[in-house]
Parts: C-alpha cells; structure tokens; sequence
C-alpha cells in the first residue's frame, strides 16, 4: 500500500502568452552550431553524425531516415553551456521542458504534445526511467550534460525498436574510451551560489581502453513557489554524477564492454505537507539515487552483427518535511536483450532482437512487479531512389496480455540535383501499460471512488509524420507534418471537497498534431544560424486544449566561429499555452548568450549568461522561473 504522506504529493506542469510578430522575431535572429577546437575535431564530429542509433538501435545513416531525429553534439554542448540535458531539449523542434522552479525542480519534456512517461530515454543503451514515480518517467531534471558526447532525439512514430512506453525516444552517449589518452578539467562559478566541476580522462590501447568522467554540481538556487512569500527562502540543489565505461577486444571480430552511471542530487523545494499535523509548509527536501549499468558483448564481421546485453537501474528517492522523513520509494528495472542485423551487398538490412524485462517497485510497505517481453525485427531496402523500413514488435506483458505494434517509413529523394528535395514519411503504432504505482495508487483507502471501481486499461497510441527537406547538411530547410492519437488516456484526478484522488482513464481519443518548420544556413564571415519553430494543437478526448503544451514554440541560434574566439546567441518562445483548469498562461521568452576564447592549445576560457532579459513569465502556474545569470569558467583540455 502507499504511504498515507505520498497520498498528499500532488505535481503540476505549465506554460505560456504574448504578440506572434515579436516572439517570431527574436526566434528568427539568432541560434546553435557545433564549434570545434581544432579542424580534426570537427571533421570527427561530422562523421559521427553521419550515423545515429536511436531509431533502430544499430547504427543507420541519416540519408536512410524516414522518421525524424534531431542530434546535438558535444561541441555543442560545450559551446552553449548549459549545465543540465533539459535546455538542450527545449531547443529542439517538436520538444518543450517545463521546471517546477529552477535546478533541480521537477521538469517535464513532451515530445510533439505527449508526456514524458510516454517516452523512452536511455543512457548507453540503458533505459534510466525512474520506476518509483507514479508512470515511470525519466528524471530530466537529475541529467548534467558535462560528461555527454551527444544526445539523440527520435520525434517519429513510436519507438518501435525500444518497446511498449516508448513513443519519442532520447538516447544519450556519454564520452567514450579513446586509444592514447585524452583528459580535461571544467571549472565554472556564477551567481546564485552556482558551483560546477567536471573532470574528465580515457585511455588504452585498440585491445583495452576505458573513461570516466564525473561532475560536481552545486547551486543556492533561487525561490521556488510564488506563494512562498513570507521569509522567502532559496530552494538549493546539488548533483554528483559519475560515468564509467570500457571496452576489451578479446580477439578479432568480438568486443566485450561496460558502463556504470551514478546520480546523486538533493533537492530542496516548496510544498510538502508536515509530517504531524498535515499543514503545507516550504522546508522540503528530497534525495534522489540512481545507479545504471550495462554489461554486452558484441560479434561484428563484415554485414553481420550481434549484440547480447544486459542491464539495470536502480533509483532511491527519500523525501523531508522540516528535516524529518516524509516518505521513500526504490525502484528497480533489469533487462537482457540481443540484437542481430544482417546486411547484404544490395543495401538490405534486416535487425532482429528480443528482450525480456522486469520493473519492481516497493513504497516502504509493498512491492509491485511486472514483466515484458518483447520480439521484434525491422527490415530495410533501398527503394527507387530512397529507402523503406518496415518493422513490427510483439510485446507480452505480464499484466495486460500480448501486443502488436509495428512502424514504416519511407525516404525518397524527389529532385536529384546538387540541393536535392527529399520526401520523408512514417507511420507507427504503440501502447502503454498502467504502470505499477498506478495501479497501486488506486487501491488505497484515500483514492476517487471511480479510480478503484474499474481497473486501468493499457493506452494505445498511433501515429504519422509526412516531410520535406531540401538543401545540404550544411544548408537546409525541413518541414514536417504530423498526427498522432492516443485511446484510453490514463490521467491523475484530485477532487478539492472531499480530498480523494486517483488515476481514471479518458474514454476516447486525445489528439495531437501540428507542423515543425526548421533550417539551417552557413552565413558569410563565419556565421552559422539556425532555427525551428513549431505550431502544435493538442486536444483531449473532451475537445480541450491539454495543459501546458504551448501551441507556439520556436528557438533559433546564431554563432560566430573566428580563429581564437566563439560566440553564440540563443532564443526561445512559447505561446497560446494552458494550466490545468484551461486558464491563459502568458508567452514566455528567453534570450541567453555565450563565449568561448581559446587562450592556448590547451586552455579556453568560457563566459555565459542565461536569460539576458530577466525575463520572469511563468512556465507553470505557481512556480517562479530562473532570473538573469551569470557565469565565468575554465576548461583545460590534454
């Protein structure tokens, strides 16, 4: 059964309102571009994103890609700055982040309109959703982007490849083992308290190699709540993260590797209940743990490759009220998994694999457990002058029984001329279970009496996406039409008069569907601008706009690459967004900048400052957002 203290936790998301003319505007003058330190490093970055993973799970080329996928890389990452993974997402087409305040806080990411908990976000090939919170979702707000060697975003139609509860899909890489050695240490201080230490160092040989990179971060934070304006207080955070990875080469053909990943944030925040008398109060604080690793050994000869694995994750989170303990949960999920693909000269590619996985949950007084396993194969051809994937998946779950989802897309190049026209296109098809603490929620003496008179059905989804994009990968333009479904959507319900609250289900479809526009362009002097922006008209099965997803979102780049020094300006809007009673939220704007100097072969000095305009329009109804900052660092680098 849940604690009775967990009965009380109640979570909200948000967004905005302002003119279209101005909030287009500041998105269509500025920008991200990946800046390198020297020309091999760029010219590596370019080869590396030649190929992605995230779609299929074993290396595909993005001129094969039907569906659609974003990639920042880490020249990027380092350029702009940010210190944790969620405004990186924020700048990506189709995506939008929401924070319950500042560091640390709870945030939510939406892919085209959806939940978090309806996408799969995997580190190294390890999912690190957070099986103890209520529909196991990721936990952005915990993920640094110091020590990342790229993100990998899938907006298309389900996930196929990653299973049930995967519609959009992220795929981090941390920085990998590297022949000879490679080392740099990252210093930087700025207001508010903000403290943030990275220090990263790989080595070996092509037989034995290995990395580890790990990242201190500490921030007095600012207030979180708008309500607590008595003796305001600031709402801290601070993250310990750790990765470790290697490889062995026992022989010729075969490759055994490992990876560890640590997170340990603690967090303080507005809003807890008193653990005796029940009366809201500001002195809260959480700690949050996970571990991951991942053990896989992998064949590859010439077209033929295999990958066995296995993984696990586990999370701890304790929550306080004025210092005492409130509540706790641990959640736990391990899977093994292989992977076969087999290519042939004519350009076919068949992917097969299967995996069994299982998620057990325990609340201090209970455990909930469930088992999936999941077969499936997608096959790839070259076609006219493009190429087609098709792929299926079959799931067994051990509380909902057995399903089907499949995928297909289709990549044809239309006009074939120095800046060819290509037509892209997919379709796709998915479900998601109740997850256990769902489930459990509704069996407790404190839940709706509708929530425990039926029992949760799993959602269905389905989706497609039809696109075009002409020019180069350093010149382009892209835009993408999508629509996407889902049937018997779970929502959490609270009802103010008698207290009572718990998961019902809609009966119905909610919709989501828009257009995202993006481009990118080499400007003279070297200059690089990029930008996107995104209309997204999301309904529930009522016909209601669904909170916080802005119907405008956009963000744009500019960078400026000189010889020793490197600039970025960086935008982003939101419009026409609702809280959770339909109420107008306001637009919400963000400039940022940043500086990058190369003072020697080995030393860079880093300048940046978040939020230029002091903007303060809230993201969620309630919660204040990051004022204006400042921050000055070092990066050394052998």
């Amino acid at each position: 059964m849940l604690s009775r203290q967990r009965l009380r936790l109640t979570l909200e998301s948000a967004m905005p309102n302002r003119s279209t003319a101005r909030n287009l505007a500041i998105a269509l003058t500025a920008i991200t571009a990946p800046t390198a330190w020297a020309d091999g490093d760029a010219n590596a970055a370019r080869e590396l994103e030649e190929t992605v993973i995230v779609a299929s799970r074993v290396p595909t080329p993005l001129n094969r890609l039907g569906v659609s996928v974003t990639v920042t890389n880490r020249q990027t990452l380092e350029l702009l700055g940010y210190s944790d993974v969620g405004d990186f997402l924020d700048l990506t087409p189709g995506v939008s982040v929401t924070r319950d305040g500042g560091p640390g806080k709870a945030a939510a990411v939406r892919i085209r309109g959806e939940e978090g908990f309806r996408t799969r976000v995997v580190l190294d090939g390890i999912d690190i959703a957070d099986p103890s919170s209520p529909q196991v979702s990721p936990r952005i707000e915990h993920l640094l982007s110091e020590g990342l060697e790229r993100i990998e975003i899938l907006r298309g139609p389900q996930g196929l490849a990653f299973g049930a509860d995967a519609g959009g899909v992220i795929a981090m890489t941390t920085r990998q083992p590297t022949s000879g050695l490679e080392a740099n240490l990252a210093v930087e201080g700025g207001e508010y308290g903000f403290s943030r230490l990275g220090a990263f160092v790989a080595g070996g040989s092509e037989r034995v190699s290995g990395a580890l990179s790990v990242t201190e971060l500490g921030t007095d934070g600012f207030n979180a709540r708008t309500f607590d304006s008595v003796d305001a207080d600031r709402d801290g955070y601070d993250n310990t993260t750790v990765h470790a990875s290697g490889r062995l080469s026992p022989a010729e053909h075969w490759l055994v590797e490992g990876s560890l990943h640590a997170i340990d944030g603690e967090n303080e925040y507005d809003g807890c209940f008193d653990t005796v008398t029940f009366a809201l109060i500001n002195d809260c604080s959480d700690d949050y743990q996970q571990a991951a690793w991942r053990v896989g050994a992998r064949y590859q000869k010439d077209r033929i490759g295999s990958t066995l694995s296995y993984e696990r994750s586990k999370t701890e989170r304790d929550f306080y009220s004025a210092g005492l303990p409130a509540f706790s949960s641990e959640g736990d999920r391990e899977e093994i998994s292989w992977i076969g693909s087999l290519t042939t000269r004519a350009g076919q590619r068949l992917t097969v694999g299967a995996d069994a996985s299982e998620v057990t949950v325990f609340d201090g007084e209970e455990d909930q457990s469930r088992d999936n396993l999941g077969l499936w194969g997608e096959y790839g051809l070259d076609l006219l002058l493009g190429s087609m994937t098709l792929g299926a998946r079959f799931d067994d779950n051990d509380d909902f029984g057995q399903h089907t989802s499949w995928r297909i897309s289709v990549q044809q190049q239309v006009i074939d001329a120095e800046r060819p026209l290509v037509l892209k296109g997919a379709m796709g098809t998915g479900f998601r279970a109740p997850s256990p603490y769902e489930i459990a929620y509704n069996k407790t003496p404190y839940s709706f009496p509708a929530s425990d008179s039926e029992p949760l059905r799993e959602e269905q989804s389905e989706g497609w996406e039809i696109g075009l994009a002409w020019g180069t990968p350093e010149t382009f333009v892209e835009a993408t039409w999508f629509d996407q479904e889902v049937e018997n959507q779970i929502y959490f319900y609270y009802d103010p008069g008698t207290f009572l609250s718990g998961y019902l289900q809609n009966v119905g479809t909610s919709r989501s569907r828009g257009v995202e526009l993006l481009g990118e362009a080499a400007l003279a002097a070297g200059f690089q601008l990029s930008a996107n922006l995104t209309w997204n008209e999301t309904r529930s099965a009522s016909g209601d706009q669904r909170p916080y997803r802005p119907e405008w979102t956009g963000a744009a780049s500019l960078v400026w690459q000189g010889s020793w020094l490197s600039a970025a300006v960086t935008a982003r809007f939101t419009q026409a967004s609702v809280d959770t009673l339909g109420q107008a939220m306001p637009d919400t704007e963000r400039l940022d900048g940043s500086l990058r100097a190369t003072l020697s072969k080995n030393l860079q000095l880093t300048a940046r400052v978040e939020n230029i305009s002091n903007s303060r329009d809230a993201q969620i109804q309630g919660y204040n957002v990051m004022p204006r900052a400042m921050y000055l660092g070092l990066r050394y680098k052998i």
